[in-house]
């Protein structure tokens, strides 16, 4: 959104089926006023025109097993979504919901330890998840009484009013919320949170990108580039992935953060994501790519993105935020010809 008109330029521009064109007239577009000069939502930089909620953000555990996931509810509204590895080389979203909140979130699914430590600087979130084993429990226990975080599960006391199953779909992969009927059980101790990364203009270091790939051994995602949204469009196992209402997921930033896995404590084949740290990535917006040095000594810290070659901080564009934590080796920066295969 905050584009150099040199720089486009210079983006290959890569020809988009009338399909998918069709597909994309069902995304919801809105217009920003450039002049403004008024608040900013925190998590999106973007132009906050009612005021900033002063309410807490919602993070909702959301599941993407494999098909029966499928399709999503929700994940277009959300502000910043993480993307986890799981077991047997799967994934899962955390899905941080501020400046807006869908009527429906599906399927939530249960949490893993690595959210944890993703939650811990929003500002005291509510998290939300369909439930999850002993350890975890005593882990998210652990931090929600230290005050990181009201937890919100189905086996909770909180459940039986808020969590619902869509009858259409089977278990466990049709558990539903509505994060605004969570958002308000906040407690006191609930605040609005604070900006997790800097916006600004496309770094210096930038280059075009058609696309970016995340591989594992279960999964490809892959994100292309469209010139015409100006936005990243997700495809996930070589199909383009859809919402609820048909429209392709995208996201105006894509962050590939390489994070060491350990095993977790709480179950012997579950990777558990080290998100604090450093680390090597890329960022990806406008059509370009940067490589980058992500940084969060604790918990409690923002992200900090850095060019991996002067150190300087570089800024993201203003918008919606997916963040990838990947091992190092999984991710690629996709050529011209793979993309116009994939879309093809």
């Amino acid at each position: 959104m905050l584009v150099s008109t040199t720089q486009l330029e210079e983006i290959p521009q890569v020809t988009t089926p009338t399909t998918q064109e069709q597909i994309v007239e069902t995304i919801p577009t809105t217009t920003l006023d450039l002049s403004w000069d008024g608040p900013l939502y925190p998590l999106t930089g973007l132009p906050a025109y009612e005021g900033i909620p002063q309410e807490p953000a919602v993070a909702v555990k959301i599941g993407n097993n494999d098909r029966n996931s499928l399709p999503h509810y929700g994940l277009r509204e959300a502000d910043i979504v993480y993307e986890v590895r799981i077991e047997s080389g799967k994934s899962r979203f955390l899905a941080v919901y501020h400046s807006r909140l869908p009527e429906k979130v599906l399927p939530v699914r249960s949490a893993r330890s690595s959210d944890i430590d993703l939650l811990l600087n929003l500002n005291h979130p509510v998290f939300v998840y369909w439930g999850a084993n002993d350890i975890v429990l005593s882990e998210i226990q652990t931090a929600e009484w230290a005050g990181g975080f009201d937890s919100r599960s189905a086996s909770s006391q909180w459940g039986e009013r808020y969590f619902e199953r869509d009858s259409s779909r089977s278990r466990p992969d049709n558990g539903y919320v509505n994060p605004s009927d969570l958002q308000e059980t906040a407690s006191n101790e609930a605040e609005t949170p604070l900006s997790l990364f800097e916006y600004g203009e496309i770094p210096e270091a930038a280059v075009p990108a058609a696309g970016a790939r995340w591989e594992t051994s279960q999964r490809i995602v892959d994100y292309v580039w469209n010139a015409s949204l100006e936005q990243w469009v997700r495809y996930q196992d070589g199909v383009i992935h859809l919402d609820q209402i048909g429209a392709p997921l995208t996201m105006d930033n894509l962050l590939f953060l390489y994070t060491d896995y350990r095993t977790s404590d709480a179950d012997p084949n579950s990777p558990q994501a080290i998100s604090v740290g450093t680390g090597d990535g890329w960022l990806l917006r406008d059509g370009t790519v940067t490589g980058v040095i992500w940084e969060r000594q604790r918990t409690s810290d923002k992200w900090k993105i850095l060019d991996d070659e002067t150190g300087e901080s570089i800024t993201l564009d203003v918008g919606t935020t997916w963040v990838t934590l990947a091992r190092p080796g999984e991710g690629s920066i996709l050529s011209s010809e793979t993309v116009v295969q994939l879309i093809s």
